[in-house]
């Protein structure tokens, strides 16, 4: 991988940050940190080491594509990515991997991609925590119980360490959000926090809210599934309730527009309850039985979505019998699903 060089749109941002360390350890890639903020950039990439550089960019612009081609590898942590970007940049040679939760951009982006009429490279989505690494755990279920129909998802995050502006912005924007998901065969929009159940885990009974993670669209579809729907619970256990009461309607709508006000303000906030992140994936067949489960328990979100995304680049750029022009899924990649299925337990 001597001349390969992968480009980090938002490259200085929370998870941005660790995905570079990542490959900068894990590879003798050349990487570029990219946004808005050229100095902010350069200065992060100095603390990464000598192959990493800084690069002021701003993906809206027009000339955005042009300074971006040859790369050989894009990852975009920035939903101000354009999908018509994204296609261009696969159309002609480099790589695309995202990892945004948000249903809309997430459709939007596979459109433009999927409309490439000859794709020069690869382009993989919902690569990241959830979607991402849920999606994974779904499909290995799907495959020990064929006769799925249901697929129930748990992230339960500690909020005992911040978890980045755009996290904490993008988790304030979906509250009161419609999001579609599929319950009974039939696709519905349901409101965040609507749906509620408990989970059993190894540390208890976890009560968790509906929300707008994208993984139950894409598990649904890849594995031809009745139903899939994604939980968020929060340690403490109030917050989890408090979130489930900032979902409706009313207040929903000032929060939604005042997130960035009130994300940067939760950053500065004392941190409470515990740092981990706990992943629960339950199989139920149509009748309802629970047919298996996978569980997975680790740090923070923002350290479990970079291994994903840099394990996702790495086996993007290394394993050449992976290499499909288009679109594709984490689990068409047979080297990149195995080291996510081991940890993923």
């Amino acid at each position: 991988m001597n001349e390969e060089t992968i480009c980090i749109l938002g490259g200085y941002g929370d998870v941005g940050l660790r995905v570079a360390r990542l490959l900068h350890a894990r590879s003798d890639a050349r990487i570029l940190l990219a946004g808005r903020d050229g100095t902010k950039a350069a200065r992060v990439a100095r603390t990464i080491g000598e192959r990493c550089e800084g690069m002021a960019l701003d993906v809206k612009a027009t000339e955005a594509a042009t300074r971006l081609k040859g790369m050989t590898l894009c990852v975009s942590l920035t939903e101000a990515t354009p999908p018509g970007l994204a296609a261009a940049l696969v159309a002609e040679g480099t790589g695309f991997i995202d990892s945004s939760a948000s249903p809309d951009y997430v459709t939007a982006l596979r459109s433009a991609i999927e409309a490439v009429a000859s794709p020069q490279a690869s382009a993989i989505l919902e690569a990241g925590l959830a979607p991402g690494l849920t999606n994974v755990m779904a499909a290995g279920l799907c495959r020990d119980h064929p006769e799925t129909a249901r697929i129930d998802v748990l992230i339960e995050m500690g909020m005992g360490v911040h978890h980045g502006f755009a996290a904490t912005e993008w988790t304030l924007q979906s509250l009161g959000r419609t999001y579609p998901v599929k319950v009974d065969a039939k696709l519905q929009h349901i409101r965040t926090g609507a749906l509620r159940r408990t989970f059993e885990t190894d540390t208890g009974t976890v009560s968790a809210i509906g929300f707008a993670f994208c993984d139950q669209q894409g598990i649904a579809r890849d594995n031809a599934l009745d139903s899939a729907r994604t939980y968020l619970a929060v340690d403490p256990g109030w917050m989890t309730r408090v979130l489930g009461w900032l979902s409706r309607p009313a207040l929903a709508s000032i929060i939604q527009h005042h997130a960035a006000t009130l994300a940067r303000s939760i950053l500065r906030m004392p941190t409470m309850g515990g740092t981990g992140t706990h992943l629960v994936v339950e199989a139920y067949d149509v009748q309802g039985n629970l047919l298996g489960r996978k569980s997975l328990t680790g740090g923070p979100q923002a350290d479990l979505t970079a291994e994903v995304l840099a394990t996702a680049a790495l086996g993007l750029i290394e394993a050449t019998e992976d290499r499909i022009p288009g679109l594709l899924r984490l689990t068409d990649m047979p080297s990149v699903q195995e080291i996510l299925i081991q940890q993923a337990g």
